[in-house]
């Protein structure tokens, strides 16, 4: 009797210090989660008061200095913190060992490791918005820029770089650990959730990459300030050099932060169509040929900075061959809702929107592959429009509409279903505003990156427009957020398994037991399968 008592108590219980010192994967992943979402709520005012400064030509809200600080400090926030470590620090502790059976991950004392070097980082990044401790480098700390700043601020970007990769490492040795020796009996390769294989093929990407953009900003502290000249080309150095190293882990993590997202489209969409997944072995196989592909790319960044030009050809064909497998999960999902019985609730209309806004990040980075065009419009605010669709919006469109689908897990309540609605719509048509003008003044040669720009007529009236877009993206975001405290205060308590998913993590109760599932992994029927739907199972 006491046994069952203990494993029905609901995980989240327990005081502050049991919070802080805990070592339960569900606990920690609320944690990452949160301290991503804080990040993500800064880094879209930095992003708010760089549009207000471009609304019209000329200076009207912030100098040169604060201007480029906020720039960097959109892009470190942004890139690290939410559209890394919301999905994957988050959401991969949560639910990894939930569908795959487990207890908890392999190394649980590693795994609250991993959050407080985390937490490190993101005080530091806060300590940023102390006058005099602005970083000012752009996200890429790209030399001679870097190495040309007030003293004190390259080592600070580069201290926040090395936390937060010794957070990834320890990550991804961690859930690849628990994949390979912690799956129940049954739960097979191709018995895997999707977002599981996404997550795993993130971290494996993780574990090759992130000593790369440890080696590149380790060498900009050398030469910063131990006289080295790695990239100094006055002293033999190069700084194509720094650009070659970032960029090997920099476009791979592109698919670090769109692979769990797109995990999360395969676990929303075939709920809501009440259909398995369409072509579950060919979104494998898509998932891992992108990983290998993500490592041959990342000159197609560099075009513009002098690479030869069969260096150019090349990566151009291999800029185009990752849209294969991409396309192949496009259409896997739209087959997934061919003749589905569709239900369109606030999750569903988070994944659909967010897998438009990737096909249209996707259809426009086609151009960019090409080295023609490419030359033509790389430092222009296009490019800063496609990378928002696909970097920007399908992320964050993944993560929200995640929330909403697993809210009633972590909380054992559902998120205010008209709230989910209202704020996907707002921030669905403010994104689209914002950041299809955006491509269009790119293409009439608007540059990127700079605060001001001259008082042409048409180039006004776009930016203006943007503004209008980005407020409506924005107040979208703040009701979503509202929506989140409204649930955990007065939400409607969930049923068990709310949305009758064949998936294990529903196997835990609702909310999550403490100990998820226990000593004794669930037993996994011949014939399961996280996506195998009954035929009159109907979603009330």
């Amino acid at each position: 009797m006491r046994e069952a008592i203990h494993v029905e108590k609901p995980y989240f219980l327990g005081t502050l210090r049991e919070w802080l010192f805990t070592t339960d994967h569900k606990k920690i992943g609320i944690l990452y989660f949160v301290t991503s979402f804080l990040v993500f709520l800064i880094a879209g005012v930095f992003g708010l008061l760089v549009r207000f400064e471009q609304s019209v030509p000329g200076m009207q809200v912030v100098d040169f200095k604060t201007y480029n600080y906020l720039l960097t400090g959109h892009g470190v926030g942004m890139l690290f913190w939410w559209a890394i470590a919301a999905h994957i620090g988050g959401f991969g502790n949560f639910l990894l060992p939930l569908m795959i059976g487990a207890k908890d991950v392999a190394f649980p004392r590693l795994n609250a490791l991993s959050w407080w070097a985390f937490f490190a980082a993101n005080v530091l990044f806060l300590m940023t918005l102390i006058p005099g401790n602005h970083i000012m480098t752009m996200w890429t700390g790209y030399p001679p820029f870097s190495l040309n700043n007030d003293a004190g601020i390259t080592a600070l970007y580069v201290f926040v770089i090395h936390l937060l990769g010794a957070s990834s490492i320890a990550t991804a040795v961690n859930f690849l650990v628990t994949y390979i020796t912690m799956r129940a009996p049954g739960v097979t390769f191709f018995k895997t959730n999707l977002f599981v294989h996404t997550l795993i093929a993130a971290n494996v990407i993780q574990l090759v990459g992130v000593p790369s953009l440890a080696g590149a900003v380790t060498m900009l502290f050398l030469d910063k300030y131990l006289g080295t000249n790695f990239f100094n080309p006055a002293k033999g150095g190069d700084p194509l050099i720094y650009q070659n190293i970032f960029w090997f882990y920099s476009h791979p993590v592109v698919y670090v932060q769109v692979l769990p997202v797109f995990g999360f489209y395969s676990e929303i969409v075939p709920v809501f169509a009440r259909r398995p997944i369409f072509g579950y072995h060919t979104m494998v196989f898509a998932i891992w040929g992108i990983t290998a592909v993500s490592f041959f790319l990342w000159i197609h960044h560099m075009f513009v900075s002098g690479v030869p030009n069969w260096v150019r050809v090349l990566f151009s064909y291999t800029t185009l061959l990752i849209a294969v497998p991409t396309g192949i999960k496009i259409f896997n999902w739209m087959f997934t809702l061919y003749r589905g019985a569709i239900h369109f609730r606030s999750q569903m209309l988070y994944a659909l929107g967010g897998i438009f806004m990737f096909l249209i990040g996707g259809l426009t980075g086609i151009p960019l592959g090409m080295v023609a065009i490419d030359l033509g419009v790389s430092d222009s605010l296009f490019v800063v429009g496609h990378f928002h669709y696909v970097l920007g919006m399908a992320i964050t469109l993944g993560i929200l509409g995640a929330v909403i689908h697993w809210f009633p897990l972590a909380t054992g309540k559902l998120y205010p279903e008209n709230i989910g609605r209202l704020s996907f719509w707002l921030i669905f048509i403010g994104a689209n505003i914002f950041y299809f003008l955006q491509m269009v003044v790119g293409m009439l040669g608007n540059p990127r990156r700079y605060p001001d720009y001259p008082p042409i007529p048409e180039w006004t009236t776009l930016h203006v427009l943007q503004t209008i877009g980005a407020l409506i993206l924005g107040v979208g975001v703040v009701i979503f957020a509202y929506g989140i405290i409204k649930g955990l205060m007065s939400g409607e308590k969930a049923p068990e398994n709310p949305w009758k998913s064949p998936s294990l993590e529903w196997k835990v109760g609702v909310p999550a037991r403490a100990h998820g599932h226990g000593d004794h992994p669930p037993k996994v029927e011949p014939d399961w399968h996280p996506y195998r739907y009954d035929k009159e199972e109907i979603l009330r």
